[in-house]
């Protein structure tokens, strides 16, 4: 569906069709493609995460990552942390399986115990800056969806959560890395549940991924958050497209092309299609 046809089918005003061009515009058209950097700290990372297998995560964290802000951990076996490899690079990954351990973790080692308004809300924290890197993952159900909604096991829902999680930061890092580019809109958004399902289910499900935006009804509603500058039927213009996108990109995963495909490439691909040309790979 092109952008004429979606603002005459809503019959969006000349404004709103503004609004609606600039909000859909293809962020990634025309940037160039760099590899992938290190980061100063990531030795000083590794140290600390073979520290962790040694003594636990948690008391590395409170000794030696926040000893001015430590945590009163809930579940201090439920911390663990790790260097992870991927298409992306080598970034260290915390990962708190209680909620209120997450909860902390992040207002501590972030926000320097300024509790963030939003934090229960919140399922990750990405840091990403020149001298250090950090994803903080918890356990919560994926937007806020929970496992009966999909038909799965609480507990496994809460494992495949975190994993969900992982490559969900993982495809904002590689954007981040490769293209200097990680916003917070649904194109993004699109692409990192993308990888982030078929990562852990090997699969992707259009209508699970619509459930957590809200398009969907049920538990999930991510699209008010990425649309909240928008009018009710701009709103709707978005959710439209956001519904044929993600259609296509569920058609593209079963395809044998898609399969042969690395996360890196697959990224590479999304990225210069745009949130429109989704709908057509």
């Amino acid at each position: 569906m092109k952008a004429d046809e979606i603002i005459n089918k809503f019959a969006l005003s000349e404004s709103e069709g503004t609004v609606l061009r600039e909000y859909i515009k293809n962020r990634f058209s025309g940037c160039e493609e760099k590899a992938p950097e290190g980061f100063e700290q990531l030795a000083v990372w590794r140290r600390l995460a073979a520290l962790g297998e040694l003594i636990g995560a948690a008391e590395v964290i409170n000794k030696k990552v926040i000893p001015k802000h430590p945590v009163s951990f809930n579940d201090p076996e439920g911390v663990r942390l790790e260097i992870f490899s991927s298409y992306a690079g080598d970034i260290p990954i915390i990962y708190a399986d209680d909620t209120g351990d997450f909860e902390a973790i992040v207002t501590n080692i972030v926000y320097k115990e300024e509790r963030p308004q939003n934090i229960s809300k919140t399922g990750a924290s990405f840091v990403s800056g020149k001298s250090t890197r950090l994803i903080i993952l918890s356990s919560k159900p994926y937007s806020n969806v929970p496992a009966s909604e999909l038909g799965l096991d609480d507990a496994d829902w809460a494992k495949k959560s975190m994993l969900i999680r992982r490559s969900h930061e993982y495809t904002h890092y590689y954007t981040k890395q490769v293209f200097g580019i990680s916003n917070n809109i649904l194109h993004d958004e699109l692409m990192a549940d993308l990888i982030g399902l078929y990562d852990t289910f090997g699969f992707y499900r259009a209508e699970w991924f619509l459930r957590f935006m809200g398009v969907v009804k049920g538990s999930g509603g991510r699209l008010d958050v990425y649309t909240a500058d928008l009018s009710e039927k701009v709103k709707q213009a978005v959710a439209e497209l956001l519904c044929s996108a993600a259609g296509g990109l569920e058609k593209w995963s079963q395809s044998e092309g898609f399969k042969g495909l690395t996360n890196a490439e697959r990224i590479n691909i999304m990225c210069r299609a745009g949130l429109l040309g989704m709908a057509e790979l």
